[in-house]
């Protein structure tokens, strides 16, 4: 079994090596996710932004696409941007997340997998173990869960940024990050993007927007 951890790709690597994939876009969540997963298999969890083929057990995290925009140029601004985008600034960054949403499809398009909106489980997580339970009849001792909401809850995990130095430092047993959360909040995108801009975004954005839920 593959020791839990990122990886950048599985290709080569036989089934029988992963227990679990946690996927996601990034910035929407995948990292919560793996940690809790990983407090139930002692190997083979693997946290990944990238689309696997081996069939194993398979969560896929997104997010409003337009959270992970904003989430996106923030931390390329190291946390500290208080400005809005500019106009060239949502086209590159709509870009790069068109590029992830793309992966996001090809688990969407193979089924049989566990789909996880960060807005149900970002206030709820333990909502991610209920999820995991109806997809793949994995069911976790309730005080287990509480054990691992607690260990893992947001606070925490801004703790364990804060003794990081920037993005590129990360502690290898929560998957944690320098500068890795911001505000976690629903719709915050919101404060960055002027409304001509905005407007600009939802058309780039429109149609995952709406596959996703998020657009009528």
């Amino acid at each position: 079994m593959l020791p839990n951890g990122f990886y950048k790709s599985l290709e080569g690597v036989d089934e029988v090596e992963i227990e679990f994939i946690c996927y996601g876009v990034p910035r929407s969540g995948s990292t919560l996710v793996y940690q809790l997963i990983s407090g139930i298999y002692p190997q083979g969890v693997v946290k990944t932004h990238r689309y696997c083929s081996q069939r194993v057990k398979t969560t896929a995290s997104y997010r409003d696409f337009r959270d992970v925009v904003v989430s996106l140029w923030r931390r390329s601004q190291g946390g500290k941007a208080h400005r809005h985008m500019s106009d060239a600034e949502v086209e590159k960054y709509a870009t790069l997340c068109q590029a992830r949403v793309r992966e996001l499809d090809r688990y969407l398009e193979r089924g049989g997998i566990c789909l996880l909106r960060y807005e149900d489980f970002v206030d709820d997580p333990a909502f991610i173990f209920k999820a995991v339970e109806k997809t793949f009849g994995i069911m976790v001792d309730p005080q287990k869960v509480e054990e691992l909401v607690r260990e893992h809850s947001l606070e925490k995990n801004r703790e364990v940024a804060r003794r990081l130095r920037g993005f590129k430092e990360v502690d290898s047993e929560t998957q944690i990050h320098g500068d890795h959360i911001y505000q976690a909040e629903v719709g915050g995108w919101r404060k960055f993007v002027r409304d001509r801009t905005a407007e600009r975004l939802d058309l780039l954005l429109r149609a995952p927007l709406t596959r996703y839920g998020y657009l009528d």
